[in-house]
């Protein structure tokens, strides 16, 4: 059973348009772990499939994702590291903003399969904030340009923009970060060890 799901995972469609069928599937998987049911988690992977087979769903993809990577103790799939990589790197080139922006945070903290790499990150971060007007992703990348660079005087105004337009849309500790961490009295901090959780923490 383990190896049929992962199979038909792995023959994902490319081209893809939004369904609603994803967030039916996520809700019966949700109930079916939390009641202990196996039937019903496998009625939600099911609908997860036909979401991203038969509606062309990019959320399934990145749900099914998500559910490879974490894999399922109930239903005894182990995590799929491989898998969940491979169905986010096919949504990363079909420039699916949520994509984007995890395998931006996983290759700042170099986890889940991805090698460390934060200038790449950045480049992640930066076309989310250019291409998709994604504020969050603004934020990160100016805390990860303050933190990681030494900015001349052209770069400092890029930090500035970025923070400026993650404030304006009011992200959640943008305007604390850049009060206590950018500026003329700004004292850099030790690195931050895991941006993921750092952010959340913001």
């Amino acid at each position: 059973m383990v190896k049929k799901f992962l199979i038909v995972v792995l023959l994902i469609a490319q081209s893809v348009m939004a369904s609603p069928l994803s967030d039916s599937a996520l809700r019966m998987i949700k109930i079916g772990n939390e009641i202990g049911s196996p039937i019903v988690v496998k009625n939600g992977q099911d609908l997860l499939l036909k979401g991203m087979f038969k509606h062309n769903d990019f959320d399934a993809t990145y749900e099914a994702s998500k559910q490879a990577r974490l894999g399922n103790q109930l239903m005894g799939y182990p995590p799929q590291i491989h898998i969940a990589n491979q169905l986010l790197s096919k949504l990363l080139k079909q420039g699916y903003e949520p994509a984007i922006y995890d395998s931006a945070l996983f290759l700042l903290d170099g986890e889940s399969g991805f090698v460390k790499d934060e200038f790449m990150a950045l480049g992640l971060l930066e076309e989310l904030t250019g291409a998709y007007f994604n504020a969050q992703a603004a934020f990160l990348a100016a805390a990860v340009r303050n933190e990681l660079l030494i900015p001349d005087a052209q770069g400092k105004r890029h930090i500035n923009e970025l923070i400026d337009f993650a404030i304006l849309n009011n992200v959640s500790g943008a305007a604390q970060y850049r009060k206590y961490h950018i500026g003329n009295e700004y004292k850099r901090n030790p690195a931050v060890k895991n941006w993921r959780n750092w952010i959340i923490k913001q």
